[in-house]
């Protein structure tokens, strides 16, 4: 059933209930079914006074109208449920419909938009109650099943309320939820497209000075830094538009679809990391890598990512100064260790920017530390991860 479709039945089948619940308690009466001594007799069916048929009728139109006008809808009904009572309908046949305005104009609008339309109610079903033959000033009786016919009438919405106001939160919290997961996935897409372009476009310069250094006397070097910047560029390249690919949703394919994607990074792939570095003149020195066995696809590409952004970080403020790396295993911890030298003299101290709050935040992601020095001769990175999982 269509969606559109649906609520509108439900409105119609709403209106019908309510006109038959008016027609048929002014074609019953007041003591259609009362036999002798207040016992129940047969059924004794009274003719129906047209103008509580018409007022019926409005009654299920207005609650059909009321999916696409509720307020005018609302008006409308609660005039025409007056109206019938005070004609001569019995009280008893407005229950149902009141209960049924009011819910839809509270499920429509909200407890604190309907609540000055719900005043209605009293004057609908008190009215009608006053004007019942039935109803006597001394008869307490009478009087506490009319007030109590207001409050059951008042019930039902007030429960719709509570229901939709329980909607309302969890749409909310789903919505905030969607939210912080969409804020954290453009946090991680930056991260990573921060990563690629600094990292390649810091290998693509330092490799582009040494091709110029060497322009006129080493062909063979100029070729391999060319190569390199080549490679560089074409990895950053695909990666980027892997990346990138999250935000197209169109359907449409590119050329590069087709293409095989970037393996996810891994420990074992920091010796090629490292290679690409020294090719471009930088001293890098990689201690032996520990056995990545039953490290988690997590532990290792925030391993690769914090070595790579240190290097970067590396050429880009201390060109030509020696670098070590080092990937220690412990029992509960995975110990990353980045030193490179600073040029001497050098005063500056830390200034965290976008590059290390990266790191810190996948660090933090998986629940470890990261640790940011300034010794006098050298600048030290040293990240913790806990103790990594084998992949399910």
């Amino acid at each position: 059933m269509s969606r559109r479709v649906g609520p509108w039945i439900g409105h119609v089948v709403a209106g019908m209930a309510s006109a038959a619940s008016l027609i048929g308690a002014a074609r019953l009466g007041t003591r259609g079914m009362v036999g002798p001594r207040g016992r129940l007799g047969p059924m004794m069916l009274e003719p129906l006074d047209p103008r509580l048929g018409v007022a019926a009728l409005i009654v299920a139109v207005s609650i059909v109208a009321m999916r696409r006008w509720p307020r005018v809808a609302y008006d409308v009904a609660a005039l025409a449920l007056l109206g019938y009572g005070v004609v001569g309908g019995p009280a008893g046949g407005l229950y149902l419909p009141t209960v049924v305005i009011t819910s839809l104009l509270v499920g429509r609008l909200g407890l604190r938009d309907a609540a000055v339309y719900l005043v209605a109610v009293p004057v609908v079903v008190g009215g009608a109650g006053l004007t019942s033959k039935e109803l006597l000033a001394d008869d307490l009786r009478s009087w506490w099943l009319l007030i109590s016919g207001i409050v059951w009438a008042l019930l039902p919405a007030l429960g719709v309320a509570v229901l939709d106001s329980r909607k309302r939160a969890a749409r909310r919290e789903h919505e905030d939820a969607l939210e912080r997961a969409a804020a954290n996935e453009r946090l991680r897409l930056a991260r990573e497209i921060h990563d690629v372009v600094g990292h390649s476009l810091s290998m693509i310069s330092l490799q582009s000075g040494v091709a110029l250094r060497v322009l006129d006397n080493d062909p063979a070097q100029v070729r391999a830094s060319l190569e390199a910047i080549r490679g560089a560029s074409k990895d950053a390249l695909t990666e980027l538009r892997h990346t990138l690919g999250v935000f197209r949703g169109d359907g449409v394919r590119s050329d590069v679809d087709d293409a095989p994607r970037t393996p996810t990074p891994t420990i074992p792939a920091l010796g090629r990391l490292v290679d690409e570095v020294s090719a471009g003149g930088v001293r890098v020195t990689l201690a032996p890598l520990p056995d990545a066995s039953g490290i988690g696809a997590a532990e290792q590409a925030v391993t690769f990512r914090i070595v790579q952004e240190a290097l970067t970080n590396a050429v880009r403020h201390a060109p030509g100064q020696p670098v070590s790396v080092g990937v220690r295993r412990e029992p509960d911890s995975l110990i990353i260790t980045v030193e490179n030298a600073l040029p001497t003299g050098d005063p500056a101290p830390v200034v965290e920017g976008g590059g290390l709050w990266g790191m810190r935040e996948r660090v933090s992601a998986l629940g470890g530390t990261l640790v940011v020095q300034r010794r006098p001769a050298s600048f030290v990175v040293t990240a913790t991860l806990p103790a990594a999982r084998k992949d399910a």
